[in-house]
């Protein structure tokens, strides 16, 4: 079976509302308030089978290529080649080389100029498409192809942002209806984004417990905003406010820092997640850390220095879901649990997470994998229903899922 085309397409699909997090030094330069842009990869064969993947949540500071540049680049790579080196279907058998070797030679083709994150996204994207087409070929859902299915569904948790210039009356307010609405349909676990006002971060964390109930699974992501010396005094008090657990919770660490500039945190490894320790050793609440945009060699000093409790891997920021599946396991083997994190993905790329998060052991704590509820529409043929706070992958082989052309139409951009 072999590629005959290769197409890229952007849609721009309104959020919800307007969301950010906080940034301790102000690293994004430009915010794209309101929307979130998405290429749509699309391999083709002669025999009408699509491979479907997503390049997610495109952010302007990345200046990305257009769709056309892209296709181009891809093209080079991926046109009139073989995805299947053989007839087998399990691991070993022959069949998944060919894919796998495209997907390094994408990773090859990327300009080293590129924006650090968005290479990762492109990466993952590919990779989507291919497993999808793969899937397809086989008459297997994407989860046979990672190892086989270990849960029947992924819990997740919604995810509530900072609301801008909102007074503290306006974003109860709405942080009251919105926690109340996901109660209603089911949802069990929480995310809320804090940092950037203590004060009104714990008022937060109250309301959203007293909707929740006692029962609810809450956590807080400071988006690395205090400083290290401050941050077990903040952990301390989101605990007292009804928090269960915190993500990111150093400015070592910070998202900002994290995508800007990989590379200096990675140089310092050891050392900071030495701080990241000592701040856990005084926490009252388990602490989360992302790992995917960094390089493996950072997982590694987190579990040597026994600085985190639970780590969140986002497979877009991973460069693929082989990488995040890697990262999984490496945290399974350190007997640390694990959730899938995300950049407010569309249905394709949240396909591909559910598959990876229903296949994999260490996926214990529930993903924020809810990319689709906070966007207006979606491209999916058949949406995502987020009631009861799981996520069960598509019927169906591959992702199990394909593009509407009337919305994909709609939100071209």
């Amino acid at each position: 079976m072999r590629i005959s085309d290769v197409r890229v397409r952007q849609v721009a699909v309104p959020r919800i509302y307007d969301t950010y997090c906080a940034d301790p030094k102000q690293l994004k330069a430009t915010i794209d308030h309101g929307r979130s842009t998405y290429q749509i990869i699309e391999l083709e064969t002669p025999g009408g089978l699509t491979g479907i993947g997503e390049v997610s949540d495109i952010a302007p500071r990345m200046d990305a290529p257009s769709p056309a540049t892209l296709r181009d680049l891809l093209s080079g790579v991926l046109a009139g080649a073989g995805v299947l080196a053989g007839t087998g279907v399990l691991a070993g058998t022959g069949d998944t080389g060919a894919w796998r070797g495209l997907c390094d030679g994408v990773d090859e083709a990327l300009p080293g100029d590129w924006y650090p994150e968005l290479r990762q996204l492109i990466r993952f994207g590919v990779e989507c498409a291919l497993l999808d087409l793969v899937g397809k070929a086989h008459g297997l859902p994407v989860y046979e192809l990672l190892g086989g299915r270990c849960r029947r569904a992924a819990a997740v948790s919604w995810v509530a942002y900072l609301r801008g210039d909102a007074t503290l009356e306006e974003e109860l307010h709405a942080l009251e209806r919105e926690v109340a609405d996901q109660v209603g349909s089911g949802m069990k676990a929480f995310k809320l984004k804090v940092g950037e006002d203590h004060e009104r971060d714990l008022e937060r964390v109250r309301l959203a417990r007293r909707i929740a109930g006692p029962e609810a699974y809450i956590k807080v992501d400071a988006s690395g905003y205090w400083e290290e010396e401050e941050a077990p005094s903040g952990l301390r008090d989101m605990a007292a406010a009804g928090a269960d657990a915190c993500e990111t919770p150093i400015r070592a660490l910070s998202r900002p820092m994290s995508r800007e500039d990989p590379a200096r945190i990675e140089a310092d490894a050891d050392g900071i997640a030495e701080a990241l320790a000592k701040v856990r050793g005084r926490s009252p609440i388990p602490i989360i850390e992302h790992v995917a945009d960094l390089g493996d060699v950072f997982l590694t000093a987190l579990i040597r220095h026994r600085a985190v409790d639970i780590v969140n891997v986002v497979p877009c920021q991973a460069g693929g879901i082989r990488r995040a599946g890697r990262l999984l396991h490496t945290a399974e083997t350190a007997g640390m649990p694990a959730l899938l994190g995300s950049t407010i993905e569309l249905g394709p790329g949240t396909a591909a997470s559910v598959h990876l998060a229903v296949s994999s052991a260490s996926v214990e704590v529930p993903s924020d994998l809810v990319g689709p509820g906070l966007l207006q529409d979606d491209v999916c043929a058949v949406p995502f229903n987020l009631k009861g706070g799981e996520l069960a992958p598509f019927e169906g082989p591959g992702l199990g899922m394909d593009l509407d052309e009337e919305k994909m139409k709609r939100w071209s951009g």
